[in-house]
């Protein structure tokens, strides 16, 4: 009896998942495959566990999933020197991660969308129980998430339209803005008195959090604005239309524009150095099966030089240096002091030594795709990766890892 009744669920849960597929089809994807499928295939995963643990379905060997998991290591490799990561959570999809003063901010997927706040393991003076802030059911993407530096708000950015902001210490909701379209990328300015919003539609907004206020927005990219970064009053946007440009803050004055072949996917200031780092790639961002069954044999898929780090300089964009070594699309881009970090969907998080301008080494390498990044001035990094078994093609695997370089 009970496995017929978890084989009924089961049916039934394939049908709703190709019909959500179908359904889902017409809309584009920012990750590896659909949120309504990845929502799928966690209900499938969570009820194949309940059935493993009460005996119903075994085969003549084995269990479906293996006993080990989630405790296997989303690291293969790790540079020698390197503290090697600890672990910070497994089993959800990890899709955006920020480093602040005194959290470890995270957007993750299980059944819903959360906002989950950590105290940074290395200054937590005991084990304190992680924060969940609900964000809702995910019909669609959560595309980024910032702090202010004080770390007492977030602001996070939704392909449904909207930006929201949360008091940290208890999960508050202050603010919901709409936008004319989908909210794509998010930067706070260095006094944290504005908060840019870039948009699917091209258009980035200039917002005062001190009243809220919406100051302006300006038509910026052909495209979707897929990263936002400030420095000493200038904001760097980049675009899917493969454009980056300079802007004047609060004004939003033009100061510069550039456009080149492919996709920007993300963009950052150095620091201490009068450097942006621009991330382009020649591949679409969106994932498709396709691109899922190529990396499940050799998650280098492209060519070298189809994926590419332009050091620009940040006062007229003027390309500096060109790094080449990643083999698939670059997801993010953070500076460490004077070096860059750069995470890619071929598995590797690689050092880039930004006075010689040539690759250190392979800081990490994953047992799968690296999303996102963040560090801070003392050398910590924070990064998130995701992916699917290679062995089970429908288990998920994600974990957010954190070290010190």
């Amino acid at each position: 009896m009970d496995w017929l009744r978890f084989f009924t669920v089961a049916v039934a849960l394939e049908n709703w998942c190709q019909t959500s597929w179908r359904q889902f089809s017409t809309r584009s994807a920012t990750q590896n495959v659909g949120v309504s499928h990845l929502r799928c295939c966690l209900l499938v995963f969570h009820i194949s566990l309940l059935a493993a643990s009460t005996g119903c379905c075994k085969t003549g060997t084995a269990q479906h999933f293996p006993s080990t998991w989630p405790h296997k290591t989303a690291v293969t490799e790790a540079a020698v020197g390197m503290q090697v990561p600890r672990t910070l959570s497994t089993g959800t999809l990890a899709y955006h991660v920020v480093l602040t003063r005194l959290h470890v901010l995270s957007i993750e997927l299980g059944t819903r969308f959360e906002l989950i706040v950590r105290e940074r393991p290395d200054t937590a003076k005991r084990n304190t129980k992680a924060r969940h802030i609900d964000l809702g059911t995910p019909d669609f993407d959560i595309l980024d998430l910032v702090a202010t530096d004080d770390g007492t708000r977030a602001f996070v950015a939704s392909r449904a339209g909207w930006v929201r902001t949360y008091r940290l210490s208890n999960g508050e909701l202050l603010a919901e803005w709409r936008m004319g379209s989908g909210a794509t990328s998010l930067a706070l300015s260095d006094d944290n008195r504005f908060l840019l919003i870039g948009t699917e539609s091209g258009v980035i907004c200039l917002r005062r959090l001190r009243d809220a206020a919406q100051l302006q927005c300006v038509v910026a990219h052909q495209g979707r604005v897929s990263s936002l970064d400030t420095r000493n009053n200038i904001l760097a946007s980049g675009s899917w239309s493969g454009e980056v440009a300079l802007w004047s803050l609060p004004s939003l004055r033009l100061l510069a524009k550039n456009k080149e072949p492919g996709y920007v996917t993300d963009i950052a200031f150095a620091k201490a150095r009068p450097a942006l780092a621009v991330a382009r790639s020649q591949r679409h961002p969106i994932r498709s099966p396709t691109l899922n069954t190529k990396e499940r044999e050799d998650p280098r898929v492209d060519p070298v030089g189809n994926n590419t780090i332009l050091l620009r300089n940040s006062s007229n964009l003027q390309i500096t240096a060109t790094l080449q070594g990643h083999r698939s699309l670059i997801t993010s881009l953070t500076w460490v002091g004077p070096n860059l970090v750069s995470t890619s969907w071929d598995r590797t998080v690689r050092l880039w030594n930004a006075k010689t301008r040539q690759e250190s080494h392979v800081l990490l390498t994953l047992a799968h795709q690296g999303t996102g990044g963040s560090a801070s001035s003392q050398g910590l990094l924070l990064l998130s990766a995701w992916g699917i078994e290679n062995d089970h093609p429908s288990l998920l695997w994600s974990q957010l890892l954190f070290s010190s370089l």
